[in-house]
């Protein structure tokens, strides 16, 4: 039989004393949440970044689309432009594809006779045209979200 040794006896004692409760200190919860407050700080920053640069690119990946309808119109139709682009909506386009991602409806002109048949521009992040955060279909980089 073996008998408890003073030390023992006390671990067991703190261990088994119903008083004493499991849990965290109130120390260890509130550098949780300060590491929590910081990490959310940080995503809070970051996000809005990356949404405009994803409407960014959404933007473009939509103008490139209306370039291809666009150019099955001017095939189907001597090579001539749609006057606007709600001509080409339901046969080439579905409704609501002639609006960019931040809400407003692209710059849409025939131009027959010069280099381009015709001008395809969003506004840009800050949706006023003119600007030099425009989106132009003959001059973006597709391969940029800027």
């Amino acid at each position: 039989m073996t008998t408890l040794t003073p030390q023992l006896a006390s671990q067991l004692n703190t261990r088994m004393n119903p008083k004493a409760r499991p849990g965290f200190s109130l120390i260890e919860l509130t550098a949780v949440l300060v590491i929590l407050g910081l990490l959310m700080a940080g995503a809070a920053v970051a996000v809005p970044s990356q949404i405009k640069k994803a409407r960014i690119r959404v933007t473009k990946s939509s103008m490139k689309t209306i370039k291809t309808q666009i150019e099955s119109y001017r095939a189907e139709n001597a090579g001539d432009a749609p006057a606007t682009l709600a001509v080409l909506i339901p046969s080439f386009m579905e409704e609501g594809a002639d609006i960019d991602s931040f809400k407003e409806p692209f710059y849409y002109i025939p131009t027959p006779g010069s280099t381009h048949a015709y001008e395809l521009r969003s506004a840009g992040p800050d949706k006023e045209m003119g600007t030099e955060d425009d989106i132009n279909i003959w001059t973006m980089d597709v391969t940029s979200s800027n």
